[in-house]
């Protein structure tokens, strides 16, 4: 006679759940945390008006004994204007995900507040991208003209590289062209269903691509029926480093005044970079000492570029590592630590250009955000939740828009410098969750 098993006692069973959450996303934002700026109120009206001296009097000279006067010169000064930009996000929930997912009894989480917050966390995912792009939030560039499904892309964040065009790149987004030369935004408008592994395409949900072509830019746009481009993120973006130290090439027009009139706003940039040597970094150090007194504090590139920085510390690594208490490069950065110049950090970062190194100097420089409002669910009408839908289109079920408004700025770009164009690197194609 069989006796009691599992089989037979199924009835008796309970189901034991985990007490938390297995997170498989990354809410480390290391640019927003390694980059921080000075934080100022932004005063509203038409922006903030600033002023910056370029200029000197030309007059004085060494005069001879009853000389005549020299012709009477004057300081050049120039005025721009500071405006801020916006982001947001949107949730929605049934009533049932507002009242049946409230305690530890009947879920893992609150699902109100779980949307709430982790809203509020991809939103800081997004603004860590843009430090790492000019403000014109092109996510990439199209690789030829498509005809399928999959799109072909490069130049993540709108940077020159033939790699991981798919970058910043996320499935579920809608996503439109922009003509380069017009900023015209053209006529289809598709959503992404995957993104490639290896970084080099992504898949829409339709092969209709009325006007685009080679290297358009690859821009977010709000909905699948969007066809202005004020509905798009083109040119809406927070500036990040690569518009705020630019010599001209990435914005010429630095908030009202323009770089290639005013040479003092220009960061010294090397284009064309090539192998990284530390005769290049010398180079930018004195460039930006002699030109405006900058002494770098604070370097920035991505990790693969850091890799091959670190070959050009390895053939000294027999000498640089006899104190452990300060171990040499190649230890510090297996760990992630930070390798040195001396003293100024040299920190890598998941989300800057793949071929670019940034050297900051963040006394002089005046890097500052200006915010206009740092964050809050829309509520002027006495409720952050709005019901969903009119008429025959209404839902049993409420809306949340999350935004922020902000602006990121440069006094002083002149003080800081940027590489681009450098070689050698293995790239290992690795998508930030």
């Amino acid at each position: 006679m069989a006796g009691a098993d599992l089989t037979t006692l199924s009835g008796l069973e309970k189901e034991v759940y985990e007490k938390s959450i297995s997170e498989g996303v990354n809410n480390s934002f290391d640019l927003k945390e390694w980059f921080k700026l000075d934080e100022e109120s932004y005063p509203g009206g038409d922006g903030l008006v600033w002023s910056h001296h370029g200029g000197r009097n030309s007059s004085p000279f060494w005069a001879n004994e009853a000389s005549a006067y020299p012709v009477a010169g004057n300081q050049t000064h120039s005025k721009g204007r500071i405006g801020a930009k916006k982001i947001m996000g949107r949730i929605q929930l049934t009533e049932e995900a507002m009242e049946d997912l409230t305690s530890n009894e009947n879920s893992f989480r609150n699902g109100m507040t779980d949307e709430k917050t982790r809203l509020i966390d991809d939103l800081s995912r997004r603004e860590n991208h843009a430090l790492g792009m000019d403000g014109r939030a092109v996510l990439c560039l199209i690789n030829v003209a498509p005809t399928t499904t999959t799109v072909n892309v490069d130049a993540p964040g709108g940077i020159a590289n033939s790699a991981f065009g798919n970058r910043f790149i996320d499935s579920g987004m809608f996503i439109g062209a922009v003509n380069p030369t017009t900023g015209a935004l053209r006529t289809s408008i598709r959503q992404v269903t995957a993104v490639a592994n290896g970084g080099a395409s992504v898949t829409v949900d339709a092969a209709t691509f009325t006007g685009w072509t080679d290297n358009d830019y690859v821009v977010q746009v709000a909905n699948a029926s969007v066809t202005d481009i004020l509905d798009t993120s083109f040119e809406a973006a927070a500036w990040g480093l690569p518009a705020l130290v630019d010599d001209g090439t990435n914005r010429d027009n630095y908030f009202g005044i323009l770089r290639s009139l005013v040479y003092s706003l220009q960061s010294y940039v090397l284009g064309s970079t090539g192998a990284m040597s530390m005769d290049l970094a010398q180079r930018m150090a004195d460039v930006l000492y002699n030109k405006l007194g900058g002494t770098i504090n604070g370097i920035c590139m991505h990790t693969s570029t850091r890799r091959e920085w670190l070959k050009i510390t390895d053939q000294d690594r027999r000498y640089s590592g006899a104190d452990l208490r300060n171990p040499d490069p190649s230890t510090k950065a297996f760990t992630q630590g930070d390798i040195t110049v001396d003293d100024v950090k040299i920190k890598a970062l998941r989300n800057i250009g793949l071929d670019q190194a940034y050297f900051l100097d963040t006394n002089k420089a005046g890097f500052t955000r200006y915010v206009a409002e740092s964050g809050k669910f829309m509520d002027r009408d006495g409720s952050m939740w709005i019901r969903s839908g009119t008429g025959t289109t209404a839902r049993h079920a409420y809306e949340a828009t999350y935004f922020r408004r902000v602006q990121n700025f440069a006094k002083n770009p002149g003080v800081c410098g940027r590489w681009d164009g450098i070689t050698g690197q293995t790239l290992i194609v690795v998508r930030d969750l």
